[in-house]
C-alpha cells in the first residue's frame, strides 16, 4: 500500500532522504557536489525553493517549497532518480543507491521555518562530524553564516 501525502500550495516542507542500507555516500565531496548540482538543475526544470539544506553521510536534509505546477513528490522522484542514476553511471555499477521514499514535513509558519533550518545548520554539529556549524562545508549555514556564494544558485528565492 502506498502512503498517501497531502499537498498544500506554497508551503515549505523539511525533507529527509537516507541513502540505501545508510551506507555514507555523501562523505565523499564528489558525490555531495554530484547531488548540488541535480538539486540546482533540477530547480529550474521543476520549480522550487530550496531554504536550506545539509548533506550528512548517509542522509540529506531539505527544506524545499514547490513554487510551479509540480508537488512535492514528483519533485523529489526527479531529483532521487537523477541522483541514483548518475552516480551509478559515475561510479560503473548499477543498484538502489537512496532508500525508497522520504521524510516530509510541511513548515507551517516562520518561527518553524527559522527552528527548521537552525536544526539543519546544527546537524553537523550535533552528529560530531564539526566542533562548528562553520566548520562543515556542505551546508546552506556557509551561504547564509558565511557569505559563501558556492551556493548561491541553488539558494536563491524565485518568488
Amino acid at each position: 500500500m502506498s502512503v498517501q501525502r497531502y499537498n498544500e500550495n506554497n508551503v515549505a516542507y523539511f525533507v529527509t532522504f537516507v541513502t540505501e542500507d545508510r551506507k555514507e555516500l555523501f562523505r565523499d565531496p564528489l558525490v555531495c557536489k554530484l547531488l548540488l548540482n541535480i538539486l540546482t538543475y533540477n530547480k529550474f526544470i521543476c520549480h522550487y525553493n530550496v531554504y536550506a539544506f545539509v548533506m550528512m553521510p548517509e542522509h540529506c536534509h531539505l527544506i524545499l517549497q514547490p513554487v510551479g505546477d509540480m508537488i512535492l513528490s514528483g519533485i523529489m522522484q526527479k531529483i532521487k532518480g537523477n541522483f541514483s542514476r548518475f552516480y551509478n553511471q559515475m561510479h560503473g555499477i548499477t543498484g538502489t543507491v537512496l532508500q525508497k521514499g522520504y521524510f516530509d514535513e510541511g513548515i507551517r509558519n516562520q518561527k518553524q521555518l527559522n527552528e527548521t533550518i537552525l536544526y539543519i545548520h546544527n546537524n553537523p554539529v550535533k552528529n560530531g562530524l564539526a566542533r562548528n556549524s562553520e566548520d562543515y562545508y556542505f551546508s546552506s549555514y556557509q551561504y547564509y553564516e558565511q557569505g559563501n556564494m558556492d551556493f548561491g544558485l541553488l539558494l536563491r528565492i524565485w518568488e
